[in-house]
């Protein structure tokens, strides 16, 4: 029978997060738990990056971490952050250990190359629809973006990274550049953002904040070796170890339908900062705490990141409309006028009042009251 305790719907950061806290945790040890995503195999894919202000379960999958950052435009800003680090996760570490960490648990079980063709929640259960067959669960988690609404105007941080290994050692800046504007902004708001694996490798992403979902993959490749060869100065030979592509929406999800039974997870719970897309610290807070209510046989209800941030950000993404040629110096602007502890506080979720005050002052006021007072 296809009956479980629990089911996860999608085995990407937010999904194997969770199971790997449920199993760690001892929930799956007399309980069973499903695991669905439509990949085949598990394999680098992404880098996860954030500021190190909340302690995680993952602190030995990174791939690195700098006590500075740079924000580039016409002159370089930097940002000292060895009170908190900037760390990168490797999604190859991070899938390892959660697959050795589950390997032995017979109660899981990972349904690969598996699309969610339907989800109904009835007679306090949940029924589950894939690849033909039926499966049913008393609690779903679920990440996938397939039932989400939304009444926001759409727009996407959309991204083409890779790692870039070079053929000979180039003078390479030793710390990450958070934003590099030094590029063609087009109508929209346009940065590379890189980060330094050694003196001859480089993890190079070009990003877009537009109304489109996603360039075609030859524009982004076009565009990083254009960043190659003039930014970095270097014209001689490179390859490139793996890529990754992708959009992060920038606007609020609404459910299509409220069951009780259907737990949201990762983007699709809005767990991503719509001003930024910083995604994974959130993740592993809101997976922290699921797992102490599965513990304590508490009701678990959808949750969000706190209403001010949703409220800042959602003000934040109707001055980008407004000013979206421009956007690149409000961003400068954000960061030579802060200090590094203001700003991580305010993109990790953690800051007070006066904190946010600050980041408030240093946005266009005209245009941020105007569309502040239209909210």
């Amino acid at each position: 029978m296809n009956n479980y305790d629990f089911v996860i719907i999608g085995a990407g950061c937010s999904g194997l997060s969770l199971l790997y806290e449920m199993n760690k945790g001892d929930i799956l040890k007399n309980k069973t738990c499903a695991v669905f995503d439509k990949r085949k195999h598990f394999v680098k894919d992404k880098i996860w990056s954030y500021w190190n202000t909340f302690e995680h379960s993952f602190s030995d999958c990174l791939l690195n971490q700098w006590d500075k950052i740079i924000v580039k435009g016409n002159n370089e800003i930097i940002l000292d952050c060895k009170d908190f680090p900037y760390q990168s996760v490797d999604s190859e570490k991070f899938y390892n250990k959660i697959l050795k960490n589950i390997s032995e648990n017979k109660n899981i079980k990972l349904f690969l190359d598996h699309n969610i063709d339907e989800i109904i929640e009835e007679d306090n259960q949940v029924i589950i629809k894939s690849n033909n067959e039926i499966f049913k669960a008393d609690l779903v988690f679920d990440s996938s973006l397939k039932n989400n609404i939304t009444n926001d105007t759409k727009i996407y941080q959309h991204f083409y990274g890779c790692e870039v290994n070079l053929k000979e050692p180039t003078n390479l800046c030793e710390y990450p550049i958070l934003m590099d504007f030094n590029c063609n902004q087009g109508n929209w708001t346009h940065f590379f953002y890189t980060l330094p694996l050694s003196d001859k490798k480089i993890f190079i992403e070009t990003t877009w904040i537009s109304d489109q979902l996603n360039f075609a993959k030859d524009q982004y490749i076009l565009e990083v070796n254009q960043y190659i060869q003039k930014n970095l100065n270097y014209k001689k030979e490179y390859t490139i170890s793996y890529s990754e592509m992708g959009s992060i929406p920038m606007f609020h999800f609404q459910q299509k339908n409220n069951y009780k039974k259907v737990i949201k997870i990762g983007t699709a719970a809005n767990l991503t900062r719509k001003s930024t897309g910083y995604t994974f610290l959130n993740i592993q807070k809101f997976t922290k705490e699921i797992v102490q209510k599965l513990i304590r046989n508490q009701i678990i209800t959808n949750t969000q990141i706190q209403s001010k941030y949703n409220f800042l950000d959602k003000i934040f993404v109707k001055v980008l409309l407004e000013k979206k040629e421009n956007m690149h110096k409000i961003f400068l602007k954000l960061f030579k006028d802060n200090k590094a502890k203001d700003i991580v506080n305010f993109l990790s979720n953690n800051s007070n009042f006066f904190q946010d005050l600050k980041i408030i002052l240093s946005m266009p006021k005209f245009i941020f009251i105007k569309k502040l007072l239209n909210f």
